[in-house]
């Protein structure tokens, strides 16, 4: 790997990690069970970048999109036949992350399904001026603490 590849992840994070946002709409549904599957249910959170000393959300975009991405890949866990492939101490890289992105109708998309035997099941649609929508497939409410943990909030409180 080169000087690149290995700071750029972590500028991505650092420019992206504290920016402020406000959520828009959080729709969360369990779904029937199905022959195929036990348990199901569906998340979508759509949010907005708002921060005072943000012009231009844009130029967030490919952040966003790759912190986002990063969370759903390091919580994921390897489910049914994906646990062979499942390599434990695997890391998020930017080749993961490229081989997921697309631009589709004009907006910044990232997908990622099963990764290193990881179930990812997450979409993440950037539209220009700061809008986005995340969503997931069998992963719970944890897209929820993605959002808490890309704005630098805790999500554990001390016990007294």
């Amino acid at each position: 790997m080169n000087h690149v590849d290995d700071t750029l992840p972590v500028e991505l994070m650092k420019q992206t990690f504290g920016i402020g946002i406000k959520v828009l709409t959080n729709d969360y549904k369990d779904l029937p069970a199905t022959e195929k599957n036990e348990y199901s249910c569906y998340q979508e959170i759509v949010f907005q970048i708002e921060d005072e000393d943000i012009d231009n959300p844009d130029t967030f975009a490919i952040g966003m999109l790759f912190c986002l991405s990063l969370m759903s890949f390091t919580y994921a866990a390897p489910r049914g036949y994906s646990e062979v492939e499942f390599i434990p101490d695997e890391h998020w890289s930017l080749g993961y992350f490229l081989q997921g992105l697309d631009f589709e109708n004009g907006q910044l998309v990232y997908y990622g399904d099963y990764v290193s035997g990881r179930m990812m099941k997450t979409e993440i649609v950037y539209q220009s001026g700061g809008k986005v929508t995340l969503r997931t497939t069998n992963r719970g409410k944890s897209s929820e603490r993605w959002l808490m943990h890309l704005q630098g909030k805790k999500h554990i409180t001390e016990v007294k």
